[in-house]
């Protein structure tokens, strides 16, 4: 099944079902889903210059901004049709019209515009003097539509570590589920249930002082940290404050990541990304940190800005086969190593290191398709991941610790933002 990307752009990313969630990982920054501002179309009417017939097939479609940003992503019809037909505009169903051309990668719908104003990225602080951001790539929509099936899922490679090669990893936020901040004796309690069954514990940024806490907490039962800084505006601050909350100490520090999502959501351009991470980069290697620093971002941002990776010291995305309306539980582990595939073909680095940043299943919520919550298929879904990495644990951070009783449900996410814990489990300060 063909992915079409419409609105101000006309996009074909890749042949497989794709959605992904809007996560909300910083107590103080939460935005509404995206996801629910489209409405749903009876049929999109397509004019392809290379068609000589008309035909029509259920795609899935990629809505995108005029940068090219990903909204939302469902399936609908798709009528593709001749130039030399015109568009009956009275027909009984909706649609939309979007002209195609096959050396062009941009379209401008008919007729139609966004039903929304995408938000304006946040302000960026000053790059380092000597980053220049690459230029956005230029892509040809036909390359892309004659692309290649990869004839295999990829096989992760075994990663060398001094600790936590052999368990996965697991993300957590600092935040209690009737408000405030997680206390260090909260933050030891949540590390004493978590440590054993998990290498790497992935934060989102350093607020709360989570950094700290997580330090002391992570010290003490055997666990190392990926770190983040949420906001790409105070990067230099973010830095500070990790610095200090790990008393330079960076050997506890597997990664430090920039933003989470953000072009995917409109928080940044990819060079205000692109930017950040050098940012991030120098200031960190100034403060004695000399390990990875990457972007974190969902697999369509990605697919669609392979330099995001290209420009990391490792390649961090996220990838949640929940959104996806056509995979099952037990089908998450394929879902994930067949996008990883799709990945990798599309980096300057073929072997560059891939690591799944956000994974997961969740226990409680709404049908999306055939992909539904609960404890049995979360637990069918987690082995299939787990399955999938047997060989190499390290390369998944599964997503999340403990449920987040402090989001705000939202049906663009199927009411699950809350119950991703894994097997279903809260925290004790939410107890």
């Amino acid at each position: 099944m063909r992915s079409t990307t419409v609105s101000l752009t006309l996009l074909s990313l890749f042949h497989i079902s794709v959605a992904q969630p809007r996560h909300h990982h910083n107590h103080a920054h939460q935005h509404k889903a995206n996801r629910a501002s489209i409405s749903k179309r009876d049929r999109i009417t397509v004019t392809d210059s290379t068609q000589t017939t008309t035909t029509e097939a259920p795609e899935v479609v990629i809505y995108v901004d005029q940068h090219n940003n990903p909204i939302r992503t469902t399936t609908e019809t798709i009528v593709y049709v001749p130039m030399s037909i015109e568009t009956n505009s009275t027909s009984a169903v909706t649609t939309s019209t979007v002209r195609l051309s096959a050396v062009s990668t941009k379209a401008v719908p008919t007729g139609e515009s966004l039903p929304f104003a995408p938000p304006a990225p946040p302000p960026l602080a000053s790059p380092s003097p000597e980053y220049s951001p690459p230029p956005e790539p230029s892509v040809s929509l036909k390359s892309l539509l004659s692309s290649p099936e990869p004839s295999a899922s990829y096989t992760p490679t075994p990663q060398s570590s001094d600790d936590g090669s052999t368990r996965h990893g697991v993300t957590y936020s600092p935040y209690k589920g009737r408000g405030g901040c997680k206390s260090a004796d909260d933050v030891d309690a949540d590390f004493e249930l978590m440590a054993e069954d998990y290498g790497v514990i992935r934060l989102y940024g350093v607020d709360c002082d989570q950094v700290a806490t997580a330090y002391a907490a992570a010290k003490k039962h055997g666990n190392t940290l990926f770190l983040g800084i949420f906001d790409i505006s105070s990067v230099e601050e973010s830095v500070a404050t990790m610095a200090d909350g790990v008393n330079y100490d960076w050997s506890m520090v597997d990664t430090v990541s920039v933003g989470n999502e953000l072009v995917n959501n409109g928080g940044a351009t990819v060079s205000q990304s692109l930017a950040a991470l050098s940012q991030a980069r120098s200031a960190l290697r100034a403060a004695g940190y000399d390990g990875p620093v990457v972007i974190v971002d969902t697999f369509v941002a990605m697919l669609a800005h392979p330099e995001l990776c290209d420009e990391s010291d490792y390649c961090a995305v996220n990838i949640h086969p929940f959104f996806d309306p056509n995979t099952q539980a037990e089908e998450a582990g394929s879902f994930i190593t067949s996008t990883v595939t799709r990945i990798r073909s599309r980096l300057a680095d073929p072997d560059q290191r891939i690591v799944v940043t956000e994974t997961g299943w969740p226990w409680q919520g709404e049908s999306n398709g055939i992909a539904i919550p609960g404890m049995d298929e979360q637990s069918l879904a987690i082995s299939s991941i787990k399955d999938a990495y047997s060989d190499n644990a390290s390369d998944v951070i599964l997503f999340t610790a403990f449920n987040d009783m402090w989001k705000k449900p939202e049906a663009g996410t199927f009411m699950a933002e809350q119950f991703w814990g894994m097997g279903g489990r809260y925290s004790p300060s939410d107890e």
